[in-house]
């Protein structure tokens, strides 16, 4: 048995730095999960399609360009919302100055996340317990924590090259679904 399967916690404390470009790939994926296509949205356009395929069908010496526009229109939808919103929110957050991660270090403890920060010669500890977390999304590439302690709200993006640094996500995983519950839907 290895000491990570031993202890299911940090024993030190390890370097939290999180680059300017994985913070935008935290943020874009964020901000996916807020544009996606609804389900009414898909029954709406559907109905709309299988309409104007009908009138095309069935209606005879009348015009039927009021059924082409209508598939135009929802052509001209999917793509505005498949492909505009991304590159406008892509180009919005190059606008927003990332800031810069560096200093910390984070623990995983049985009572939460622990962080430690230099600030000049003293070093700062702060723990945010697992009842502090509101939500949390589990992506391939990071698993990002929102949590809010006296009335201040806050979030840590965890790169997952964390896990081989003794960082461990499956305790993490299992804390966070036990009190928060499952991982938001991203």
């Amino acid at each position: 048995m290895t000491v990570k399967n031993l202890y299911a916690y940090t024993l030190q404390p390890v370097a939290y730095e999180v680059s300017e470009e994985e913070q935008r790939n935290a943020q874009l994926v964020l901000s996916r999960s807020n544009y996606k296509i609804g389900k009414k949205a898909w029954l709406i356009m559907g109905a709309i399609i299988a309409l104007a395929v009908l009138g095309i069908i069935f209606i005879k010496n009348y015009s039927t360009i009021f059924c082409w526009v209508a598939i135009v229109a929802v052509a001209i939808y999917l793509l505005v919302r498949t492909f505009g919103i991304e590159w406008y929110v892509k180009r919005k957050l190059k606008e927003v100055p990332v800031q810069e991660i560096k200093g910390i270090r984070l623990g995983v403890q049985p009572h939460g996340i622990s962080m430690q920060q230099q600030m000049g010669m003293q070093t700062g500890n702060m723990t945010v317990g697992w009842k502090d977390i509101y939500e949390w999304y589990n992506t391939p590439e990071f698993i990002l924590v929102n949590f809010k302690i006296k009335g201040q709200q806050g979030a840590y993006i965890l790169p997952k090259r964390l896990d081989s640094k003794n960082f461990p996500f499956s305790t993490i995983r299992k804390h966070l679904t036990e009190v928060v519950g499952a991982p938001k839907a991203v």
